[in-house]
C-alpha cells in the first residue's frame, strides 16, 4: 500500500502535487466509519445516499485497489444491512452491492463498461452502447450553449486512443504496480487499430467471464492468467511477479460522445439535419 499515485489532474500537472496510495486507501475506508456507525444508528437518509455515491466514484476512479486489502469486502458487509430500508434505498444499495461484487472478481470492470456504452464501443454478447442527445430549439437556448452544444457535436475521441486508454486502465486496475504502465503505453500506442481491436475484445471478454463467476478469488486468478497470455500474444510488457516501487496512475474517463438534435417547433418536430457523433 506504500505505491505513490501521480494525479493526472490540471492542477496536479502544474503543480507537480502527488499523493500516496496508502492516502486513497484511508480515504475510501474513511467512507465507510459513518456508514457503519451514524447514519444507520439514526436512519440519516440525507447522508446515506451522498456516501454511497462518494464510495462508489471513488472505487471507479481507483487505478488500483489491492486484493488483500478487504476494503470491498467490508464495504459490501456495511452496506448489506441498507437493504431493509425502503425504496429507494434499498434499490440503490443493491445496485452498489453489484457493483462491488462485479469489481471483486474483475478489477476495473465498471469503469471499463461505462467507456464502452459512452463511446459506443459494444463487446460481442455483451452489453449494448447508449447515446447522449442534446435536444435542442435553438430559438430558446442562449448563444453561450448552442456555442457548447457545437463543440461537443464537432469533436471525437479518437477510438485509437480510447482503446489504448481502456487496455492500460484494465491491466493496471487487474496488475497494479506489477504492470509497467509506461511501457505499455508506448507498446499499444505503436499497434494499428486493428491489432488494439483485437486485443482489446479478448481482454474485455475474458473480464466479463471473470466477473459472471461465483467465486471472486478464483475469478482473479482465472483474468490475471489469461491477460498474462493476451499480453505475450501481443508482444505487451511482462506482468512480474511482486508489485515494483513505481506510481499508480488514475486514468481520466474521456468525454461521452455526444449527438445534438434541433426541432422547429416544441412538438419534437422536424429535424434539421442529422445527428453530428462526438
Amino acid at each position: 500500500l506504500g505505491d505513490e499515485l501521480k494525479c493526472s489532474t490540471p492542477r496536479a500537472q502544474r503543480t507537480g502535487s502527488t499523493m500516496h496510495w496508502k492516502d486513497v486507501y484511508m480515504g475510501l475506508a474513511g467512507m465507510l466509519s459513518p456508514a457503519d456507525g451514524l447514519v444507520q444508528e439514526k436512519c440519516d437518509y440525507d447522508l446515506v445516499m451522498p456516501l454511497a455515491l462518494l464510495f462508489y466514484y471513488a472505487v471507479l476512479y481507483a487505478p488500483h485497489v489491492p486484493p488483500g486489502s478487504e476494503l470491498l469486502l467490508k464495504a459490501a458487509s456495511i452496506y448489506h444491512s441498507f437493504l431493509t430500508w425502503p425504496v429507494p434505498y434499498c434499490d440503490i444499495f443493491r445496485e452498489l452491492l453489484t457493483f462491488i461484487s462485479d469489481e471483486l472478481k474483475a478489477p476495473g470492470i465498471s469503469f471499463q463498461r461505462l467507456v464502452r456504452t459512452e463511446q459506443g464501443l459494444p463487446v460481442k454478447n455483451y452489453q449494448s452502447s447508449t447515446v447522449t442527445v442534446l435536444l435542442l430549439n435553438r430559438s430558446e437556448v442562449q448563444s453561450e450553449f448552442l456555442s457548447i452544444a457545437e463543440k461537443l457535436s464537432s469533436t471525437e475521441h479518437p477510438r485509437h486512443a480510447t482503446l489504448v486508454l481502456l487496455l492500460e486502465h484494465l491491466y493496471q486496475a487487474t496488475f497494479g504496480t506489477r504492470c509497467d504502465l509506461d511501457s505499455l503505453h508506448h507498446l499499444l500506442k505503436a499497434k494499428t487499430l486493428e491489432e488494439l481491436s483485437e486485443v482489446y475484445v479478448s481482454a474485455a471478454e475474458a473480464q466479463e467471464i471473470a466477473a459472471a463467476s461465483s467465486d471472486p478469488v478464483l475469478a482473479r486468478e482465472r483474468l490475471q492468467c489469461v491477460l498474462r497470455d493476451i499480453a505475450g500474444a501481443a508482444a505487451l510488457p511482462a506482468i512480474v511477479g511482486d508489485a515494483q516501487p513505481r506510481r499508480l496512475q488514475p486514468i481520466p474517463i474521456p468525454a461521452a460522445r455526444c449527438y445534438t438534435y434541433t426541432w422547429d417547433q416544441d412538438n419534437f418536430g422536424k429535424q434539421r439535419g442529422g445527428p453530428s457523433p462526438l
